[in-house]
């Protein structure tokens, strides 16, 4: 694989130049906007995250993994009164410590990754008529055109920035925004409660899906870089901040084809393995406590209700990434 240095026109030396890391930068940062935008506002986006009650689930959607919400219940128990004085303490029977139940429901969690969202010869077309350019002496080329070059040159830059870096264009799961507790500020959209735990009588925490669509201070753009324009057979330059809409040649027909076929995964487990992007735990109460009353209509009653402490019922569950998708 070969990291290729596109060019671009530097309007205040009146020359052509290769982009430097910082500018690459830039344009990594305007191509993760653009996979976020599409996150926010497409469903079907390879890569969107939902649960059972967000987005659309379909066939072009595959579970990667659940979670339970575990709590306990009350009950209780009757027994006749035998209405004989003397026959000792009322009720007769044992009815034992601890009758209460425990019902658990269960969310499974989707991702958008059943899909092909091929990069073959229509793609390297593509970019032959748009033309990226970058200078290799003694000549001047249009490319690369490889999709292994188009990964190292940007797409993979830019899933690493996702996964550990600013984050634009990836997911979090946090009862409250991500800015605070994770020192990631910037565009975090709220995508709706991924989990809800409760317990009896109440509800432990809401975790919801958290989207990173921008920082809050955005790279300033470099000067526009330079391709080939196959339909109009002249040299053109666009801005590399133009990131969304079919204007955007360097992001739509280059990079961003390669962003839907890699994009970050995401596992929900009770295995903290990846890279770390939320938590939630379920939870319970420990202990019960019985009550005896009547007799009323000529039976004894013994509730059981939960009670006591906080104690994990399942999991702590983690929402990792174990990387970027392996077509």
């Amino acid at each position: 694989m070969t990291q290729y240095r596109h060019l671009y026109w530097d309007s205040g030396n009146k020359d052509l130049r290769q982009f430097s890391d910082t500018e690459l930068e830039v344009l990594s940062y305007f191509l993760r906007k653009r996979y976020a935008e599409l996150l926010n506002s497409v469903t079907t986006t390879p890569g969107y995250v939902s649960n059972e009650g967000q987005g659309q689930i379909d066939g072009t959607f595959s579970s990667i993994g659940t979670a339970s919400d575990g709590h306990r219940y009350d009950y209780s128990t009757t027994e006749p009164d035998d209405d004989v004085p003397n026959s000792g303490a009322e009720p007769d029977t044992n009815f034992g410590t601890d009758n209460t139940g425990l019902t658990t429901d269960t969310v499974t969690y989707y991702q958008a990754y059943s899909h092909s969202t091929a990069y073959g010869a229509t793609e390297q077309t593509t970019l032959n008529n748009m033309g990226l350019l970058y200078w290799t002496s003694p000549d001047l080329k249009i490319g690369p055109h490889e999709e292994e070059d188009l990964r190292d040159t940007l797409a993979n830059h830019c899933i690493t920035q996702m996964l550990s870096g600013d984050e634009v264009g990836s997911y979090r799961v946090r009862e409250g925004a991500p800015n605070t507790a994770s020192g990631i500020s910037g565009g975090w959209v709220d995508k709706g409660i991924f989990h809800t735990d409760t317990f009896y009588g109440g509800t432990q925490m809401t975790a919801n899906l958290w989207l990173k669509t921008a920082n809050t201070t955005e790279p300033s753009s470099p000067d526009n870089y330079v391709r080939w324009d196959d339909t109009n057979n002249e040299i053109q330059l666009e801005s590399s901040t133009l990131y969304s809409g079919t204007a955007s040649k360097i992001i739509t027909d280059a990079y961003l084809n390669i962003i839907l076929r890699r994009h970050p995964l995401y596992n929900v487990s009770t295995t903290n393995s990846g890279t770390h992007k939320g938590d939630f735990t379920d939870v319970k109460y420990n202990n019960t406590t019985n009550t005896l009353t009547g007799p009323s209509g000529g039976v004894y009653t013994r509730t059981y209700t939960p009670s006591g402490s906080l104690i994990t019922n399942t999991g702590p569950y983690y929402f990792v990434s174990p990387g970027q998708r392996t077509p």
